[in-house]
This record gives structure tokens, sequence and C-alpha cells, in this order.
């Protein structure tokens, strides 16, 4: 057999080149993920060591042989130019399926069943390639950050940020850490990288926060808690506003959350009434909008809402995520709602899920900075700053847990 390899950057390429180089009677050996010249970088693109073998049976051998050789020549150039008319007994016609038989045995097809198995076969490795993926990448992460690197996937988090994030402890580790060091540093790190904003406080004062994102991720929930939390506990002038008039009871549930910590409450019906009701309330310190629920495929009603938040360049934009949703499903989402240009992500129900590996997936992947966490239905409590290294500890788990306050 014959052992090859190939450095690409996906299958796609590889089965392209294993074909055109080896035919379909190669296999698949083995793949993993490797960063070439022990460099690193975190958003760095790792290639795939692809090692591939191929029996040289005595057909392929001969096969090989006579490629490329020319045909032999006709004996005579003229035979065929006249022949003298003959008479031949009759010979019964041959049926079509008998010629396709005939066609196959001559050019040697009778043999295409085998090839077909052959290509089947190389289909099914594959799928277990596929399938299997995650676990083969990572036959260069050496222990004990193997360990972790499998924890981070069971917890969601995406695996190249797993992979690469953890071959850059791994030269740390190399130093003899113990587990238990390379845990610590693994929170702290991970902790670091992810991007929050902690002083949300300073960062929308003067400013006016439109909370916008998908139907029932808890806007208008998240909206009451903070205005209650900078109201009533940090004595700051704040008011609402509503573009949301569409939903029943959507006014009024807000109204009643402004009336419980006697804070004013806005209602604008189109752009235009929202740009007055702006400079109305340009003198208070805080100004929230809740915006209508929209579903994030539905691309010509977040249309009709980004028309809304252009009016004025003191709105600043917050995408709202619900952690009952799966990383594609976020990240669809915030692609989707990324016209209304996002500076800030906020993660709703907490507390119904285990796996917060979104958590740290989005930030890095979108360059977009955490603002505030929710759990809960409790106003103005179930709120809380973002925290990098509780984050981490909480996907650095051995088992998912329920997000706690400690």
């Amino acid at each position: 057999m014959r052992i090859k390899k190939y450095e690409v950057f996906d299958m796609k390429e590889a089965m392209k080149l294993i074909k055109e180089e080896l035919g379909p009677e190669a296999m698949i050996l083995s793949t993993r993920k490797v960063v070439k010249n022990n460099s690193f970088g975190l958003f760095s693109r790792p290639i795939i060591e692809v090692t591939v073998g191929i029996e040289d049976d005595e057909r392929v051998i001969n096969a090989k042989k006579t490629a490329g050789k020319p045909a032999a020549p006709a004996a005579n150039a003229y035979a065929n130019t006249y022949k003298p008319q003959q008479f031949k007994p009759a010979v019964p016609e041959k049926s079509e399926a008998d010629k396709i038989t005939e066609i196959i045995n001559t050019l040697g097809l009778n043999k295409f069943e085998g090839l077909v198995n052959d290509i089947a076969e190389i289909k099914r490795q594959m799928l277990e390639i596929k399938s299997g993926m995650k676990d083969n990448f990572v036959v260069d992460l050496s222990q004990p950050v193997l360990e972790f690197y499998n924890i981070l996937l069971k917890n969601g988090v995406d695996d190249d940020i797993a992979y690469k994030f953890l071959k850059k402890i791994e030269k740390r580790a190399a130093a003899g850490l113990s587990r238990n060091q390379v845990k610590n540093l693994s929170v702290q790190l991970l902790g670091d990288l992810v991007p929050m904003e902690k002083d949300y406080f300073s960062m929308i004062k003067q400013k006016v926060l439109a909370l916008v994102g998908p139907t029932g991720v808890g806007k208008t929930t998240t909206i009451a808690k903070i205005a209650a939390n900078l109201s009533l506990q940090l004595k700051k002038s704040v008011a609402l506003i509503t573009i949301d008039n569409f939903r029943i009871g959507a006014v009024e549930q807000l109204k009643n959350y402004a009336e419980i910590v006697s804070i004013p409450l806005k209602v604008a019906s189109s752009p235009t009434e929202l740009e007055k009701i702006i400079y109305e309330l340009k003198d208070y310190e805080y100004v929230f909008i809740d915006s209508m629920g929209r579903s994030q495929f539905d691309n010509e009603q977040i249309g009709d809402l980004r028309k809304f938040l252009e009016v004025s360049p003191l709105i600043k934009v917050a995408l709202v995520l619900s952690m009952s949703c799966n990383h594609a499903e976020l990240s669809d989402t915030f692609d989707r709602y990324s016209k209304l240009m996002p500076e800030y992500l906020i993660f709703t129900k907490l507390d119904e899920t285990k796996y917060f590996g979104p958590l740290i997936n989005l930030p890095i992947k979108k360059k977009t900075p955490v603002m505030l966490l929710s759990k809960g239905q409790n106003v103005p409590d179930d709120m809380e700053l973002p925290d990098g290294r509780k984050i981490a500890s909480q996907v650095l788990g051995e088992i998912p847990s329920l997000w706690s306050d400690k």
C-alpha cells in the first residue's frame, strides 16, 4: 500500500485532490487538525492533515503501464475502402441488452460494480469522518488539555475557539502544570478573552438605548429591570419609549412597569414621532426604547425597524438573545439583525439552559461585547453585569450546571 498525506483547509478540497491524484480506490486512513510551524493566533485558520492509502494491486499497476500507449495502427489503411459483396448466412439480430453487455465486456466495464462499491465505501468513510471530526481533530492536544477541550465542546463552546484557545494553553501546560493549575489558567485567560461591557452605566448615559431582537426573548422585561435598577437603586432619571404598538398588550405591560417605578413612558407610532419624543426627553440621564418583536426571518419588518433607529445619532442598539436557543440559531439571528448595527449583546433566560458556550462563541466571533445577563422574571432582580471568569468557570465545569449567583 502506498501512503500519501495532504494538507488542506477543508475536506472538500481533500476529496478533490485524492480523486484527481489517486483515484476512487484511495482510502482515507486518518485526519487531524494541526497548526503549522508552532504558530498560534486565536483567529488563525488551522489546516487539516489527511492521510490516504491506496493498494497497488496488479490491476492498478497494469492499468498504469498501458495508460498513454498509442493504439495499434490498422493493418491496411485501405482495407475497408472496398470489399466485394459477400453472402453470409443470416444471423439473429442482437437484443439491446446483449449489445450493452458486449460493450461492457469489450471496454472492461464489467469491473465497474467494484468501482461503485469502492465509491460507496469512500462515502461511508467520509460520513464517519464527518461525524467524528471533532474527536479526530484534537489528536495533537496533550493531556490534560485534551480533557478540557472535550469539556468545552460538551458545554457548547465552538470547536475552533476551544481548539485554538487550548493550543495556546498547551504551551504553558508543557512546563509541568497540574490539572487544577491548567484549569485555573484556562478560566483566567478565557474569561479575559470574552468581550465584556462592564460599565454600561457610563456607556449609555445621555444616550438612547434600543433593545431589539426576536419575539419572546424578553426585551420588555429586561428594559423594566434596567429602568428599575437605575431609578430605584441608583436614583437616576430614566424615561421609557415603546415603538411596539403592534403586539396586543405590549404597551400596557411596559406601562405597568413604568407606573410601579414612577418613570415616564412615551409611545412612538412612527419614526418622525420617535425623533420628536427623543428630543423632548433630552434632559433625562437614561432613555430606553422597547422595540417590536419580529421574527429574525422577516427581513422586511427588520427593515421597518431600522427606519425608527436611524432617526437619531443618540440611539445605540443592544441585541437581546435568549439562551434557550443553540449557538447556530443565535449566530443566525445576529447575522439577520446585523443591519441594525448592534453594539452590545444582552443574553436572557440563563435559567433555561445548562450550556453556556454561546456566551463565549458569539461575543468572540461577532466581536460584540456582552452588556447584561438576565436569568429570571423578577424586576429589578435576576439581572447581573457580565463576568468573563464566571462564564469561563461555567463552561469549564465537568458537569453542566444551572447559572448560579456565586
